[in-house]
C-alpha cells in the first residue's frame, strides 16, 4: 500500500495531533485530567507501553499540544491550555464521553413500561472489558419470568432502535428467562460465566444473584 503523502502541518496540524492512536490516547488522558501528569502515570492511564507513551508525548510535544515541566525522569506534562486547538480537543473528549454514558443510559431506559418486569438487565462482552473494535455489537443481557420475556425483549429491542442510529451503535440483545439462568448456571457454560463476569448491571440484581433463589426454593 502506498503512504500518503504528508500535508502542511501549519493548515493541517490534526493530521500530525491525531495520526496515531498513542497519540490519540496521551491527549485524552492530558484532556481529562487538566493538570501535570508523569509519563509513567500517562502510560498507565492510557493503557500505553512506556516506549509508546513516550513517543507520543515526543510528537505532542513538538506540535505544542503538550507542554512539559521540569526535566529528566522528574519531566511532568498536561494538556498545553494556551494551544489554539486545546479547547476545541478538551471538547471533543467530553462529546466522546458524554456519547458513551448516553447510551449506557439508553440502554438503562430502554424497558420503558416494562421495567417493573425486568429482574436484570446489563452489559457484557467486548465494551464491558473495553476491548471492543469497530463493528462491535453492544451485548446485553436481560432476564425477566418466562410469561413476560419475550414482550420485554421487544420493548428494549425497540426503545434502543433510534439511540442505536443516532449514537452509533449495534445492540445485540439476549434474553433469558429463570429455566435459562437455572440451566446455564448449572452447566457451567461459557457464554454465561463470561456474560456473568464482565457483568455491568444497570438494572435489578447481578446475573448471577438470580441464581441462588432458585436453588433455595428447590431445595424447600
Amino acid at each position: 500500500m502506498a503512504r500518503t503523502i504528508a500535508q502542511s502541518a501549519i493548515r493541517n496540524p490534526l493530521d500530525l495531533l491525531f495520526g496515531v492512536d498513542s497519540n490519540v490516547r496521551v491527549l485524552r488522558v492530558l484532556a481529562r485530567h487538566r493538570g501535570l501528569l508523569s509519563a509513567s502515570d500517562i502510560s498507565r492511564r492510557a493503557g500505553l507501553s512506556k516506549s509508546s507513551t513516550r513517543l507520543g508525548l515526543i510528537s505532542l510535544e513538538q506540535g505544542g499540544i503538550v507542554s512539559a515541566e521540569g526535566s529528566g525522569y522528574n519531566r511532568l506534562y498536561r494538556l498545553n491550555g494556551g494551544h489554539y486547538l486545546s479547547d476545541d480537543i478538551a471538547r471533543l473528549f467530553d462529546a466522546e464521553d458524554r456519547r458513551f454514558a448516553a447510551i449506557i443510559e439508553a440502554v438503562a431506559n430502554s424497558p420503558g413500561e416494562t421495567a417493573p418486569l425486568v429482574m436484570s438487565l446489563w452489559v457484557y462482552g467486548s465494551v464491558a472489558r473495553n476491548e471492543d473494535r469497530m463493528g462491535s455489537d453492544l451485548d446485553i443481557g436481560v432476564v425477566a419470568e418466562a410469561g413476560d420475556l419475550a414482550a420485554v425483549v421487544e420493548v428494549v429491542r425497540n426503545g434502543l432502535a433510534d439511540q442505536a442510529g443516532k449514537l452509533g451503535f449495534s445492540p445485540s440483545v439476549v434474553g433469558l428467562d429463570l429455566a435459562d439462568v437455572r440451566r446455564l448456571a448449572r452447566d457451567g457454560d461459557p457464554w454465561w460465566v463470561n456474560a456473568v463476569k464482565d457483568a455491568i448491571v444497570l438494572s435489578g440484581r447481578r446475573p448471577e444473584e438470580l441464581v441462588a433463589p432458585l436453588k433455595a426454593a428447590a431445595h424447600g
